[in-house]
């Protein structure tokens, strides 16, 4: 039995606020998912990160330069777009339509019904390309027809075998698949007769191209006896809205939201200068990876002794912790405030460097991969 399709994947981009609330909010109400961006660098960005299955932007953002995101989405394979115009003089129609664009959408317009036909143009696109989907999971994106893996924007290099495991995993949706359905999958990959071991193999080197823990898994869940089965999200509910984290990007501090499985889920602009790592470094990765925080005596703050696992388990908050994080080969003294983000599961870490840190820290360049 086939798997159910997943819901189209939007990049919504528009510099009116209002605009672009409305229509995310009739999107989702249609069932797609979105990802909404009111600027041109941020949807330039999210073409790649995302990968999505329909793009709707309003080119004009930003004295025109949205047109760039447009001819990006040509340029990525044709990516089915509708162009939202605003301007009564038609320049915008014309212009879209030579472009490449699908569609033009007159603004104002009804917003449920501009969900309705860009749901429909998602579906028109996926019937034609039925053989390569795109699947999305915790951060990773698996684009078949480019035989392409993406982890929170980063190209993570698998063999074939471990493609079409993670493959067959992501297709069956959570269900458990056999070691022999799996073995059917790489039969024709290995060049010696695979076997059940082979199977095991195979998985655990996957988990650690892709930075999996066997014991709290994100991507590959062992059944026991069994075989394999896509790892259940945890925090699936928990996500933050793109508003949030507009307004968490622009914090003077660094700051850090962790999930329940203590993994990096979103890293502001700050945390990434002043840990002198690009975020793609530190999202996805747990928070004792990453900041090595000892308490002032000395001794790890981890296992039993973690703050942020305190404070997810007794739903409380701290201030002003101190405590010395590793940065580089060097440790800087900083005070940790940690707070939980309502009922969503989710906690802030802001990291507030002491005046003599930033006294005598020497300035250190980051630089995100293009």
């Amino acid at each position: 039995m086939s798997a159910l399709p997943e819901p189209p994947f939007v990049l919504l981009a528009d510099d009116d606020a209002a605009s672009l609330a409305a229509m995310r909010s009739a999107l989702r109400l249609a069932g797609a998912q979105v990802a909404a961006c009111r600027s041109v660098k941020v949807a330039l960005d999210a073409l790649v990160f995302h990968l999505p299955n329909v793009l709707v932007i309003a080119p004009e953002m930003e004295e025109g330069k949205g047109w760039d995101v447009v001819y990006a989405a040509r340029d990525q394979g044709q990516l089915p777009t509708i162009v939202l115009d605003r301007d009564t003089s038609g320049v915008t129609r014309r212009t879209a339509f030579a472009a490449g664009a699908d569609d033009v959408a007159a603004l104002p317009c009804d917003e449920r019904e501009l969900a309705i036909r860009v749901v429909g143009l998602a579906g028109r696109a996926r019937r034609t390309d039925v053989a390569s989907p795109v699947f999305r999971h915790h951060g990773l994106v698996m684009d078949v027809a480019a035989h392409r893996i993406r982890l929170h924007g980063r190209n993570i290099e698998l063999t074939a075998q471990q493609f079409a495991i993670l493959r067959a995993l992501l297709e069956a949706n959570g269900a458990t698949l056999s070691r022999d359905r799996l073995l059917a999958r790489i039969e024709s990959l290995d060049e010696e007769a695979p076997s059940h071991r082979a199977i095991d193999l195979h998985v655990t080197r996957l988990r650690r191209r892709l930075g999996d823990d066997a014991r709290t898994p994100r991507f590959v869940e062992a059944v026991y006896g069994v075989g394999y089965r896509l790892a259940a999200d945890p925090g699936a509910s928990a996500e933050f809205s793109g508003d949030a984290e507009h307004v968490l990007s622009a914090l003077p501090d660094p700051l850090l939201v962790i999930d329940t499985d203590l993994r990096v889920r979103f890293a502001n602009d700050a945390a990434s200068r002043f840990l002198a790592l690009p975020r793609s470094d530190i999202i996805g990765q747990r928070c004792s990876d990453v900041l090595q925080c000892r308490d002032c005596h000395g001794d790890p703050l981890n296992g039993a002794r973690c703050l942020s696992r305190a404070v997810l388990s007794g739903e409380t908050t701290l201030r002003d912790v101190p405590a010395d994080i590793a940065i580089g080969d060097d440790r800087v003294r900083v005070d940790l405030t940690y707070a939980r983000v309502h009922s969503d599961g989710l906690l802030t870490l802001e990291i507030r460097p002491h005046r003599e840190t930033l006294e005598i820290r020497p300035h250190r360049e980051t630089h995100e991969p293009g």
